[in-house]
């Protein structure tokens, strides 16, 4: 019998318990080896791993220490969004709403909580990765954006190392098809600006999809408010001014080798 249930909270083993993550499936319960599915209670990642190699977590220590990790990562972000912030909280200017889709509503609430104290409208809606296509058309005519963010976790798959290949990345397929489907509502980058992804997501395919900001050129993981500082940057930014994936690596928590993208026009108006 196994000895984690589902929202259990773990560690692994194997990569020295640097990340927190909750049970959210168990494969082959009754076997002599159940293969547990994680997904990341700060990060954007799911993972696998055997039961040999997790170790449980107190619940109340954990969210102590994932708390100290959020305030930290707010007040980093904010402290290079602050000019920004003070552009729009001294003049009369305003920015389009951003809609942020994501499989996570803990991650949502902490994203929407970044927008709402930087002035920032928003609409959220919470739905599953595999979901995600068949709802983006409904949300974006519903709420108008400037800005879409589609998100939730991602990962590489262990059983195959041919990066290049869609097949070995749990979602990032689905958030590919929800930038086609944006890019066939809006083709102008400059009126939507696009964030897709999640851990280690299949840059390269999601840019050419029609984003202009994707995870993860490095494949790394990125941590949950990453898209957040994403798309405040760009609602905060002049129009008659461009952000750089340069000075999104320099304000995100996962850096360069976490977010990538293109040069794109800011969404702050008179």
């Amino acid at each position: 019998m196994s000895r984690f249930n589902r929202g259990s909270i773990v560690v692994r083993k194997s990569h020295g318990q640097d990340i927190y993550f909750t049970v959210i499936d168990i494969q082959n319960k009754d076997s002599a080896k159940p293969l547990y599915i994680l997904r990341g209670m700060f990060y954007r990642i799911i993972a696998d791993a055997y039961e040999d190699d997790l170790i449980k977590k107190d619940y109340r220590n954990a969210m102590t220490d994932l708390n100290m990790h959020v305030v930290r990562a707010k007040s980093n972000a904010i402290r290079g969004l602050n000019f920004n912030r003070l552009l729009l909280s001294k003049a009369r200017r305003s920015s389009g709403r951003i809609l942020h889709i994501d499989s996570s509503e803990r991650f949502l609430n902490m994203c929407r909580d970044l927008y709402r104290e930087a002035g920032l409208k928003s609409t959220g809606y919470l739905a599953s990765e595999n979901e995600q296509p068949s709802i983006i058309r409904r949300a974006l005519l519903q709420s108008k954006p400037g800005i879409l963010v589609v998100t939730g976790h991602d990962g590489i798959k262990k059983s195959n190392s041919d990066l290049n290949s869609i097949d070995n990345y749990r979602n990032s397929k689905y958030f590919i098809e929800c930038v086609k489907e944006a890019r066939k509502y809006e083709k102008d980058y400059d009126k939507l600006c696009i964030f897709a992804g999640a851990c280690q997501s299949h840059f390269e395919a999601i840019m050419e999809a029609g984003a202009n900001f994707a995870s993860s050129p490095g494949r790394i993981n990125i941590n949950a408010l990453d898209p957040a500082i994403v798309s405040e940057k760009v609602a905060l930014t002049d129009r008659n001014s461009f952000v750089t994936p340069r000075e999104i690596g320099e304000i995100t928590i996962s850096g360069s080798e976490g977010i990538g993208g293109i040069n794109t026009r800011g969404h702050l108006v008179n």
